[in-house]
């Protein structure tokens, strides 16, 4: 019985420490990537796409093998493209950008999967990985680009939404790896003051649609 016992004790502290190979890593990483985003106007009316670039860093803890938790702090350009009235003739409009700066802050859950490929233990993550989960983000600077209108104040300080990335590793050596990635994030706000419109004195809703961004970094793992 005693042996029976201590056979299972030794199983399982060996499985344990197999399992535990990833558990407490720290992943962290630099990249960035082009930006492709629209706006949505009172609910229904799409805007053109505007594109631009993010800057981004992350970090993920490992709590198993296939999951981790990721959160990144992203230099983000957001907007859509547009018209504005022509200073030159009022009954005119012409083509414009509007661009809007903000520090987004993703916190996600990570779900790792495929074969592991890996020469350095215990940085042994599987390649591929998928991450869900909610962001907010900071207004830092709105600019219509055609005139250089600031209108930072007719907008809320604070926007949020759902984030989303998928990608794919490679490991370019012991405890580095590239990655690929589709980075995506759908606003749910209306980023929209509480001004009204002058002409029907009607809230005119603004909230960041779909914003899709293809990005390349470099990770580093700590433990």
């Amino acid at each position: 019985m005693k042996k029976s016992l201590l056979s299972i004790v030794i199983v399982s502290f060996v499985l344990l420490n197999v399992n535990a190979q990833n558990y407490g890593e720290f992943q962290f990483g630099i990249g960035g990537g082009v930006s492709f985003s629209s706006a949505t106007i009172d609910d229904d009316t799409e805007t053109g796409s505007l594109t631009s670039f993010n800057v981004a860093f992350s970090t993920e803890y490992y709590v198993h093998n296939r999951l981790g938790i990721k959160a990144k702090i992203i230099y983000d350009n957001k907007g859509w493209e547009g018209e504005t009235t022509n200073p030159d003739s009022i009954l005119e409009t012409i083509k414009t950008d509007y661009s809007l700066s903000y520090i987004t802050v993703p916190v996600m859950a990570n779900f790792h999967f495929g074969s592991i490929q890996s020469r350095a233990q215990p940085f042994a993550t599987r390649p591929w990985y998928l991450s869900l989960g909610p962001y907010v983000g900071f207004l830092s600077k709105a600019e219509e680009s055609k005139l250089g209108t600031d209108f930072k104040e007719t907008l809320k300080g604070i926007d949020y939404g759902v984030a989303f990335n998928f990608g794919v590793r490679f490991e370019v050596a012991d405890f580095t790896k590239l990655y690929v990635e589709y980075d995506g994030q759908y606003g749910l706000a209306d980023i929209s003051s509480d001004s009204t419109s002058s002409t029907a004195n009607e809230h005119i809703s603004i909230k960041n649609g779909l914003r899709s961004s293809f990005n390349l970094g470099l990770l580093f793992a700590f433990y």
